[in-house]
């Protein structure tokens, strides 16, 4: 089980109460607008679009990726026809809604009903993850979706990743090692070269082309990284929390502890009330000359207390 799903509203409410009788009135309504806003951001319910062409994978990079078995896969030719929204509902988690979304490539008439859809779908998400089959070379149908229906939303900021998955089937793809889960010299050096090309035909940053073997769970501690690092603080603890525990690397830890911090601190009104609630919860409160910057780090000790 992933332990940050022990990040609730209970967990939070019971956290604070151990320290109630230390809090005067003041503090106590600091202290309740702290716990509102914590509630807020670990309720939320996280919205993941994935999306792609028939047979680039999506499927199975949703069942990699959070571990659970959240959606259907089947080798069967356009598989998914319409819009799966799967929960996934952890143990103690609020859970995340994943939309996988029906591939475009299979015919004209399909792919401007899938267009129409995936423009409605856009502004509903909290992130897109795009899909594309490492090995394919016929981008044509990709690149006229994402210049007219998806690029215009990345200008409005939306966290977006295009995967070049399957990355295993590369030439040569007889050098990938099956025990290390992982290409070879050459075969790395080649799906670089893919990885650019991609870049320069859909005129992305390097950042947001990241490749991956989802089956071979390839690569996807640094998916996981690059979608962390991209999301708003507010939303990384609920993204973390469904992610498959394997995947969540050190600095993914530091990141979404850095941003319950910022969370936590900007929900304080006021430094010098701050600091006096900070001091209570942690060494490292006290330590801190300046007053807000103890509060902060007085609050820190609630978030890595799971790490």
């Amino acid at each position: 089980m992933n332990k940050y799903n022990d990040i609730n509203e209970k967990s939070i409410s019971d956290y604070f109460k151990n320290f109630e009788s230390k809090f005067t009135d003041e503090e106590k309504a600091q202290v309740k607008r702290i716990i509102s806003k914590l509630t807020e951001v670990v309720n939320y319910h996280p919205r993941i679009g994935v999306f792609g062409k028939t047979g680039s994978g999506k499927s199975s990079m949703c069942n990699s990726l959070f571990g659970h078995d959240v959606c259907e896969i089947s080798d069967i030719s356009a598989c998914t026809r319409s819009p799966q929204d799967v929960l996934l509902q952890m143990d103690q988690g609020c859970g995340m809604t994943l939309v996988d979304v029906p591939g475009v490539g299979e015919t004209q008439e399909r792919d401007e009903e899938y267009a129409a859809l995936y423009s409605k779908l856009l502004p509903e998400l909290d992130l897109v993850l795009w899909l594309i089959k490492a090995d394919d070379r016929a981008f044509s149908v990709d690149k006229e979706i994402f210049k007219n229906i998806v690029r215009p939303h990345l200008t409005e900021g939306k966290p977006f990743f295009m995967v070049l998955n399957q990355v295993d089937k590369i030439s040569p793809h007889q050098e990938w090692n099956e025990a290390e889960h992982c290409p070879g010299e050459n075969q790395l050096v080649n799906i670089e070269k893919k990885r650019e090309s991609v870049c320069n035909i859909f005129d992305l940053p390097k950042s947001r082309v990241l490749s991956a073997a989802a089956t071979e769970k390839y690569n996807l501690t640094a998916l996981v990284e690059e979608i962390v690092f991209a999301l708003p603080d507010e939303k990384k603890i609920s993204f973390i929390r469904e992610v498959k525990l394997e995947y969540i690397s050190p600095s993914v830890k530091n990141e979404t502890g850095s941003a319950f911090v910022r969370i936590c601190s900007n929900a304080l009104i006021g430094a010098k009330i701050g600091a006096k609630i900070g001091k209570y919860f942690g060494p490292q409160g006290v330590a801190v000359c300046s007053a807000i910057c103890a509060a902060v780090c007085g609050f820190a000790g609630f978030f890595f207390k799971w790490r």
